[in-house]
């Protein structure tokens, strides 16, 4: 059997959670027409998230942005600030070691984050655990275990280091302040995938040991 068969049911179980990743990330961007259509289009079966209680809550683009503006933008005081520095560095301001940190991340893996906010951003932290995922894929795809774990450590890496140190507090702030069930819906999604997947990341890890991939998937379909 190739690799790429044997590996073909772990590559099925990435792509649902690079795609949860992804959705989650252009969650927390502003709202827009092509967003609502995404949603819309989206297959429960390719996520790991519950995308049919997403769409259910979707209000009024126009709400929705108003909605988006005061939790997370202003010009007034800002509930649920998406922004890492303001949780791990009790600031006011962005643009702290945090974001820093972040950004050097980024720049590690030679990747630019296409989004107009500071490097520390929900969506921005989102996206690169989506690319992050990706890679792992790819080197799943062509047989590469090595390079397949080591992706997968740097999945959970970022996710101890970065977002699972703040999400909690974040999607509290959400769902404390949001005046549309959609955001009280992302948030609740959110905190429950990205904590969920940070356990299972460890318990992979775990499981792998000096073993490496191919154990693990013989392991699973012994089960």
């Amino acid at each position: 059997m190739s690799h790429s068969l044997a590996h073909e049911p772990l590559v099925t179980q990435e792509r649902t959670r690079a795609n949860s990743y992804r959705l989650l990330s252009a969650l927390y961007q502003e709202p827009t027409e092509q967003l609502a259509t995404t949603i819309e289009g989206c297959d429960p079966a390719a996520y790991e998230l519950d995308v049919e209680q997403v769409e259910a809550t979707q209000a009024d683009l126009q709400g929705l942005r108003i909605d988006y503006a005061r939790l997370f933008v202003g010009p007034m005081e800002v509930p649920a600030p998406p922004y890492e520095s303001v949780y791990v560095d009790n600031s006011e301001r962005v643009m702290t070691e945090s974001t820093t940190a972040v950004e050097y991340a980024y720049r590690t893996e030679g990747l630019d984050i296409d989004l107009d906010e500071p490097a520390d951003h929900i969506s921005a932290q989102l996206e690169f655990l989506f690319l992050l995922v990706v890679t792992e894929i790819e080197a799943l795809a062509a047989g590469d275990e090595e390079t397949a774990q080591e992706y997968l450590e740097k999945q959970y890496e970022f996710s101890r280091s970065h977002l699972g140190r703040w999400v909690g507090e974040f999607a509290d702030n959400v769902t404390a302040h949001a005046r549309t069930p959609f955001y009280e819906t992302v948030a609740t999604e959110t905190v429950a995938f990205v904590e969920g997947d940070g356990k299972r990341l460890r318990e992979r890890l775990e499981t792998l040991g000096d073993a490496g991939i191919e154990a693990a998937l013989t392991e699973e379909d012994h089960e």
